[in-house]
């Protein structure tokens, strides 16, 4: 299960370089055609940041405390599952007027995007629970 952890450290730390050229792209060329995904481009700059040290702490967190397997897969799925539904809210065409990043902020993507979010607090709150129970020695 830590290979699952670093493989996906790793295509995040893809996604930073990636993202970060893209960033570079649009600041130097104001007539990029990308100017108008600059939101998501930061967007998922800045959440590939934030998955990177946390994928790795975790894989080391759980092989010092020799966690189950099943019990490591919360997390990724979580986040998997945010993605995933978030994906399909983005489907949905958008109330009239809205800004394409706000995709998940109206109708069905509201409703599909609450699902992601609480898959993925249901993954946080499972693994900080198995965090904190195996300190506890339960």
């Amino acid at each position: 299960m830590q290979s699952l952890y670093f493989i996906l450290a790793g295509l995040h730390i893809v996604a930073v370089v990636v993202t970060g050229a893209l960033w570079t792209v649009i600041d130097l060329n104001h007539k990029s055609a990308l100017r108008k995904n600059l939101r998501d481009i930061r967007a998922v700059h800045f959440g590939s940041l934030w998955l990177v040290p946390w994928f790795l702490g975790l894989a080391y967190a759980f092989d010092k405390l020799q966690v189950e397997p099943w019990q490591q897969l919360a997390f990724p799925l979580g986040l998997g599952a945010l993605v995933f539904f978030s994906g399909i809210g983005y489907l949905f065409p958008r109330p009239e007027g809205l800004d394409p990043f706000y995709f998940w902020t109206r109708g069905w993507g509201l409703f599909f995007s609450m699902i992601g979010l609480a898959g993925a607090v249901v993954g946080m709150l499972w693994t900080a629970w198995v965090l904190i129970a195996g300190v506890a020695g339960w």
